[in-house]
This record gives structure tokens, sequence and C-alpha cells, in this order.
């Protein structure tokens, strides 16, 4: 089984409002067989076969949901309906 290498690169945005130098991250993953950097010297954070990929990406979607289903619930709150009854 193959195996992948994730990387996270940054590269400055110019500078935010602040004064403080600002980042954007992406995140890229390469197939090690495919992958023509030298992982050893670059910034490889996790390499993972094809199953902890999958892993990962239900876990990190499981955060998402989690944060956007609080988010809802903070909103609602703050909105505040009036009706205290759980919904079923």
């Amino acid at each position: 089984m193959d195996t992948y290498n994730i990387y996270m690169d940054e590269a400055p945005t110019g500078g935010e409002p602040d004064g403080e130098e600002g980042y954007e991250v992406e995140f890229r993953v390469v197939s090690d067989s495919a992958d023509d950097g030298n992982p050893e010297s670059n910034a490889v954070l996790a390499g993972l076969d094809l199953v902890d990929l999958i892993n990962l990406r239900d876990a990190l979607q499981q955060e998402i949901d989690n944060f956007a289903l609080a988010a809802l619930e903070a909103q609602s709150v703050q909105q505040g309906d009036g009706d205290d009854t759980p919904l079923p």
C-alpha cells in the first residue's frame, strides 16, 4: 500500500490591518511514490497510508461539524426565540 506525505506550506499575506505579518496556509497531499521533493528536508507533517488518510479526513470533518453545530446553537441562544420548549 502506498503512503502519502502531507505538507503544510505557508506564504506571507502581506500584513494585517494591525501591523502584524499574516500567513496563508495551504496543505498538500502527495503520494510518496510520486513525491519529487525531498520529504526529509521539507516540512512533511505525516506520512500516512490510504486508510490513515481516510481516518484523518473523517476526524477533521467531525470537528468541522462540531464547530458548525456549536455556532448554530450559540446563534439560536443569542436570538432568544422566546420558546424554551426543546425540539424533538
